[in-house]
């Protein structure tokens, strides 16, 4: 074979290599972004309309959506997501939406912490493309988990948004509509209007993310004294407490 035949068969790989690599992703489901933080496709739920998947939404078109949607915490009006968590989500949300079919939703759970002294918090979401707009459903806006999982290393089960099951939740966010005020509609024509910037967290120290993980250690040993009956339950309560406090 000459140099010709195989200059062809290289040109032919070459541009067969994004088909097998849509092929191969294809039937991804599940995307691990960081510790308790990930996208995944689902069945929609039962008797839901069908969505208009596959979406292809760019990270930035994502990112002008989501950075300007804004929470209710303790009776205050914060962005939902910080720049570094969103930014990170960005991949996982634009390839999943283009590989989602139009009886799947996206399920997200994203975990951060919000400032350098507040202990990591879950966001659940559910999201979905429909009629030119990405619906965004909240179940828990800020869920504090870390401590249970500090002390008996058990996964949480953690509780998505919901067409039909309204959450506590309350958003918004400009040009966005609210059939319930968890649920936002975003139409897609924001995605090309520039988006604003949220408060961008510190990030631990690596001295800090040792002394948090010398503490957890404490608590589960603390735990597993009082399982044995090695310390009283009001010794645990105490001693749990104290090292709380230090978080």
């Amino acid at each position: 074979m000459g140099p010709r035949h195989w200059m062809r068969q290289a040109m032919l790989m070459v541009a067969l290599a994004p088909l097998a690599l849509s092929a191969a992703n294809a039937g991804q489901t599940y995307w691990s972004v960081g510790s308790f933080t990930w996208v995944k496709r689902v069945p929609a739920e039962a008797g839901a309309a069908l969505n208009a998947h596959p979406a292809q939404l760019s990270e930035e078109a994502i990112q002008a959506l989501l950075s300007r949607v804004r929470a209710t915490v303790q009776g205050k009006t914060v962005s939902l997501f910080a720049r570094d968590e969103l930014r990170d989500l960005l991949p996982a949300l634009s390839e999943a939406l283009a590989l989602a079919q139009p009886g799947e939703d996206l399920l997200l759970l994203s975990s951060s912490r919000r400032s350098r002294i507040e202990r990591a918090e879950a966001l659940t979401a559910r999201l979905f493309v429909r009629e030119g707009a990405l619906n965004l459903i909240v179940h828990d806006v800020r869920l504090s988990f870390m401590d249970r999982w500090l002390e008996e290393a058990v996964q949480p089960e953690f509780v998505y948004g919901s067409r039909t099951n309204a959450s506590s939740a309350e958003l918004s966010a400009p040009l966005g509509t609210r059939p319930r005020p968890d649920w936002l509609v975003l139409p897609l024509v924001q995605a090309t209007v520039p988006a604003a910037a949220p408060a961008t967290p510190q990030a631990p120290s690596p001295a800090e993310v040792a002394s948090y993980e010398a503490k957890a250690q404490r608590l589960r040993t603390l735990k597993r004294l009082r399982d044995e009956n090695l310390i009283s339950e009001a010794e645990y309560q105490e001693k749990r407490d104290a090292i709380l406090k230090t978080l």
